[in-house]
Formats: structure tokens, sequence, C-alpha cells
């Protein structure tokens, strides 16, 4: 994922390209799967520069408002499928710029037309943590989709994205064009 600000005097128009990785592997090495995005470049629109200029907002965060993609990924055969998630961290979440920080929620998972859960793993055949149909997903998270605690075997997976980023307002305090980014693969596979 690639989140692009430009900024220009007190106005900055904010661009995301979100790249989705999907590789075949193990069971699907001989086949190719297929990954897609619903939008593959999100518009932030226009942010205009928050007004303060109170010493102690300077590093006070500036949400630049959630943005939902929808991810598809196919495959010719059923198999349990492993979701892994890259990209530089900031504390807990993923980086954005060079302070800020974007939050990475996964929900409403369907894996072959049925309703799954979601659940983070510590590595391929670990027993899932708790599950939900939403869950935060920081970097290095392998997620993989469960029903009843237990992981689920599908062809076809969808799942909602939200992305919230957020910088702090020394980032957008400039006079000059600034580009600001995020870069985060989405690796789907098979286990």
């Amino acid at each position: 994922m690639k989140f692009e600000i430009r900024h220009l005097k007190s106005v900055a128009v904010v661009t995301c390209l979100i790249y989705g990785l999907f590789l075949a592997e193990q069971t699907f090495a001989a086949q190719e799967c297929h990954i897609t995005l619903s939008d593959s470049s999100v518009d932030f629109g226009r942010v205009m520069q928050p007004g303060s200029n109170d010493p102690a907002s300077a590093n006070a965060m500036h949400a630049l408002g959630n943005r939902i993609v929808s991810l598809n990924a196919s495959c010719p055969q059923a198999a349990k499928l492993l979701i892994q998630l890259r990209g530089a961290g900031q504390g807990e979440q993923f980086r954005f710029a060079q302070q800020g920080q974007v939050s990475v929620i996964l929900s409403n998972a369907s894996l072959d037309g049925r309703s799954v859960n979601l659940a983070k793993v510590q590595s391929i055949g670990a027993p899932p943590s708790t599950s939900g149909s939403s869950i935060e997903a920081m970097p290095g998270d392998r997620v993989i989709p469960v029903s009843g605690g237990l992981p689920v075997e599908g062809s076809t997976l969808s799942m909602q994205i939200e992305f919230k980023p957020q910088v702090p307002m020394t980032e957008l305090r400039t006079r000059d064009a600034k580009t600001l980014e995020a870069n985060l693969t989405f690796q789907i596979s098979s286990y």
C-alpha cells in the first residue's frame, strides 16, 4: 500500500495506492490464484492544514479519514489460507510518513460465500488466537479464516480492509510540496 500526500502551502491532496500481493504456494504451485482490490487508488481528497499554531498541539496526531477497500482472492482449489501483512512498523501499527501511523482493520470475511471470523496465529499450524468478525492487523501478523475457532478451507476469500491513517501536525506544517508514504503488502498463501 502506498499513501501519498502532496502539500502545497496550506492545502494537501492525499492519495492512497494499495497493492495486494497474492502468492501461490504449496498446493497452488502449479495453478494460478488471483487477488483483486475494489480500488487500487483511494483518494483522501484535499486536506487543509490544521489551523492551530499552539506548540502543545505540534505532536498531536491529525486523522486523514478512514477508507475501506474490498479484497477478493480466488484459487482453483480449496485449502486453508493464510493472510500475512508486511510493512514498516510505527509502534504497534504500520508506519505512515516519518512519524505517522496507519491502523489496518480486517473485517466482514467470507470464505466460499460463508461468513467466517478471522484470527491471528503465531506460525503455520499454531492454534489461532481469539477470533472475531473484525480484527486490527499489525506489521508481521498472520491471519487465518476460522469457524467455531478452527481453521477452515476454501477457494474464494473476501474481506474488507479499513485504513485509518494519521500524521503528527508537524508533518502537515510546511510551505513546500511534501510526499508522505507507507507501503503495505498482503500475502495470501495456502498451508
